[in-house]
């Protein structure tokens, strides 16, 4: 045995012994993503006419086609798979779904926006100040949204301080300007990649008994 793989013993011990907890990591995935695709299709469900009007509108909404059959593919996708994650059923194709449902949201909805789910008014403290070193595309003129709209984030607070109960106001959290970008979905994306490709892990989900030939053979 080499020096190195003397030195490297106890940590391969631990990483064999950490192999009995792997079903913890899509667990954690499923528990975090669930609640939240269930709430965005519930929403769905009591909003359907707004939902369906937004869709369909060229004018003012997404403009696509069969809104009402769109909304219902969404609500299925978000509200029955955020119960299928929670439960680990089906969890593979109910992630495959998603993903596609977070791409489509990407693509018509949030890739106007850019990057950032809310604006950073601080550039000194943006990511966009590194990546514009780098002549990143787009970062110069995420460093100009940002001042704008810090700008503009500091007169509201000037107005509301002097012209509102702003203790009261902001008792339940601080006031932000929402830029709408990628940044959740593409979050989400990447988590959904978990269980797709993993499952939705051993011992505390239905896929791991109902379909126990999806799991490696040392696993069942």
């Amino acid at each position: 045995m080499s020096a190195l793989s003397t030195a490297l013993t106890p940590y391969n011990k631990t990483i064999h012994k950490l192999q009995s907890l792997d079903f913890i990591a899509p667990l954690a995935v499923r528990l975090y993503l669930a609640p939240i695709f269930i709430s965005a299709g519930w929403t769905k469900i009591t909003g359907f006419d707004g939902i369906v009007e937004w869709f369909g509108n060229s004018d003012w909404g997404l403009g696509l086609p069969l809104p009402a059959l769109m909304a219902v593919l969404v609500i299925l996708a978000e509200f029955v798979g955020g119960i299928a994650l929670l439960f680990g059923i089906g969890t593979r194709f109910v992630s495959l779904s998603l993903i596609v449902t977070m791409i489509v949201a990407m693509v018509s909805v949030h890739a106007k926006n850019g990057w950032y789910a809310i604006t950073p008014t601080n550039p000194e403290t943006s990511l966009s100040s590194l990546m514009n070193l780098f002549g990143f595309w787009g970062s110069d003129a995420s460093l100009a949204n940002s001042q704008e709209a810090g700008a503009r984030l500091e007169k509201a607070r000037e107005i509301l301080q002097t012209q509102g109960n702003y203790d009261w106001l902001t008792e339940t959290g601080n006031f932000v300007i929402l830029n709408n970008g990628i940044e959740f979905a593409a979050t989400y994306t990447v988590m959904l990649l978990v269980t797709l490709l993993y499952g939705a892990g051993r011992y505390v989900s239905l896929d791991y008994y109902l379909n126990p030939s999806a799991h490696p053979a040392k696993y069942r």
